[in-house]
């Protein structure tokens, strides 16, 4: 099996990155598709919620208009983030079904190893927590979310590199009624700020990311060819940027 790793910089909008994860999924589990890596680059702060969350029960519903901040619903399951360029790592993997375990905590703990040892090379001691999360022992590093269809699987996972943690708590419901330094400080003990720990910048984290899981997979530089890219497009219309998506919860 040889991997594709795409990491071409391109910002994309919130909405196509969702659409994205999608049409290289559905390729997968169709038998057109390679084993992928890919790397997310943003436009703008977005907040990506969990398949199965309630759209006003998670998001600060007033903030997030008035700031023109894209909610966009996930095809996988977990918990509302807030995301914003530069400040993130994003990863989404699309590989065979067959190729990871089917006990769901051992699957998991497969496809977060490489990350850590990654991120415990640049020298941030970092170890899995489970169910699916990439954790410190002073708190949360990232969290990963799983796809699973007949044939393929989606791996995703966002770490928090340089995040705003007030941010965070304007456009979560969590922080909607008055972001008070109390909250904030007891968001920043359950959330680890990599730039807090480790000297590099975040593209030094990403390039001994790839390094590690070439090292562990192999894996060749590859680009979304346009054909998907143009059908991301347009799912991202017909679905991703929909209220009847995003808000149907």
């Amino acid at each position: 099996m040889t991997w594709n790793i795409i990491n071409t910089r391109e910002r994309r909008p919130e909405a196509v990155h969702h659409a994205l994860d999608q049409t290289l999924l559905d390729n997968m589990d169709q038998g057109d598709g390679e084993p992928t890596l890919r790397f997310w680059y943003r436009k703008t702060p977005a907040v990506p919620l969990g398949r199965f969350q309630a759209y006003k029960d998670e998001v600060a519903t007033d903030y997030v208009e008035q700031n023109d901040i894209p909610v966009i619903r996930r095809v996988t399951g977990g918990g509302a983030m807030f995301v914003e360029p530069g400040a993130v790592i994003t990863f989404s993997m699309y590989l065979p079904r067959e190729e990871v375990p089917e006990d769901v905590r051992e699957n998991y703990r497969m496809l977060n190893q490489w990350v850590i040892d990654a991120l415990d090379n640049v020298g941030l001691d970092a170890h899995h927590e489970p169910l699916n999360d990439v954790s410190h022992a002073d708190g949360k590093i990232g969290g990963a979310a799983q796809l699973r269809k007949k044939n393929a699987v989606l791996h995703h996972a966002t770490l928090s590199y340089s995040l705003n943690i007030e941010e965070m708590l304007r456009a979560l419901r969590i922080g909607e009624k008055k972001v008070s330094d109390k909250a904030v400080k007891s968001a920043e003990k359950r959330v680890v700020i990599m730039q807090d720990y480790i000297d590099h910048d975040r593209a030094t984290v990403i390039d001994e990311m790839i390094a590690k899981f070439k090292e562990k997979y192999g894996g060749d530089t590859a680009a979304v060819d346009k054909e998907t890219v143009d059908r991301a497009e347009e799912l991202a219309e017909e679905k991703f940027r929909t209220d009847q998506w995003n808000k149907k919860l």
